[in-house]
């Protein structure tokens, strides 16, 4: 798999001057924004990173945890997503225009890894699961084709989604996850994929998918982390650190702060990333004078793709991917 193959150039670069323009639309006066702790360890003490249009990004001290502070209230980050052009687009154009790409080389490759990881683990009967956040439903539509789920539910809040998932057959709670009421919905696992990112709070998202999980259940979430290669080189020059969108980038260690402090118990974490070194020589190549440490940049410029594949996989044994999979029990 290659980054182009999922986000093409020109689609891609659309969406990101889109991005640019809303925030002037939406958060252009900054004096309702929140100061937060580190999302990660709940720690006070961070650094400035860097300001990128308009929105400062801190590094944890404690666990280097890369997230934005000062941020728009949740309020705001929700009116954002509801009428935002970039958000629009993606709806209406990226993603349909991605859709078969993705199905074949994300959704495909990961319902079938998630079936072999979840036959490792004792899952409450009767097996059930919701992915938050599902989108057009891709996910559900490919775990459910192995017969492991008696049932498949999305709960996704987006109106022109939530048909899309219902036309595809697959239960629908049109909400987000924090509005669904305590004993509505009880799911042996509950799933998130590249959701996390984009929230004000991650700790109440990730105890509001803990409140439909069943006592035993498992969680299951991928995100971008900050201990991943493409992130760290690129920093601020990477177009995954694009505002308002993507506001935090939690660290490995932030990521089990967090899962221990919202009583969850962790079975696996991993990188499974396979984009890091593509990304960072796509990068380069579109910005030559861009300053890369000596070693990325005789490994980007010198080696060829036997060693960039050897490296990536490197980085996938030794957790230093940007993507992470995150697996969790609710012991409660």
């Amino acid at each position: 798999m290659k980054e182009f193959e999922i986000r093409p150039r020109k689609l891609f670069s659309e969406y990101l001057e889109l991005s640019k323009r809303d925030i002037e639309v939406f958060f252009s006066d900054h004096s309702n924004f929140e100061n937060i702790n580190c999302p990660g360890c709940m720690s006070h003490k961070a650094n400035l990173a860097f300001i990128k249009h308009g929105f400062t990004y801190k590094k944890c001290s404690e666990c280097f945890t890369l997230f934005t502070s000062p941020r728009p209230t949740n309020a705001m980050i929700s009116d954002f997503y509801r009428r935002s052009e970039s958000s629009r687009f993606w709806a209406e154009h990226f993603y349909p225009e991605t859709a078969e790409a993705r199905r074949e080389m994300i959704f495909k490759p990961r319902a079938e890894v998630i079936n072999k990881l979840l036959n490792e683990f004792d899952i409450p009967e009767p097996r059930s699961i919701v992915d938050v956040g599902a989108g057009y439903g891709i996910f559900l539509e490919e775990i459910r084709k192995y017969g492991f789920f008696n049932e498949v539910i999305a709960v996704e809040p987006n109106k022109d989604l939530a048909k899309c998932c219902r036309e595809k057959g697959i239960n629908v709670y049109e909400a987000a996850v924090e509005d669904i009421k305590e004993g509505e919905l009880q799911a042996s696992v509950v799933c998130s994929f590249e959701v996390f990112e984009h929230l004000f709070d991650p700790d109440s998202f990730i105890m509001s998918m803990k409140k439909i999980l069943k006592p035993g259940g498992i969680l299951l979430f991928t995100t971008l982390t900050i201990s991943g290669f493409d992130l760290l080189v690129l920093g601020e020059h990477s177009k995954s650190i694009s505002p308002p969108h993507h506001i935090n980038f939690l660290s490995l260690e932030g990521i089990r702060a967090l899962i221990k402090r919202c009583g969850l118990t962790e079975l696996l974490i991993e990188t499974p990333g396979k984009l890091d070194v593509d990304i960072v020589k796509n990068m380069y190549d579109e910005i030559p004078e861009l300053k890369l440490p000596d070693f990325v940049e005789y490994l980007i410029k010198n080696r060829d793709s036997a060693a960039h594949n050897d490296f990536q996989q490197f980085l996938q044994k030794n957790n230093l991917s940007s993507h992470i999979r995150v697996i969790a029990r609710n012991n409660g």
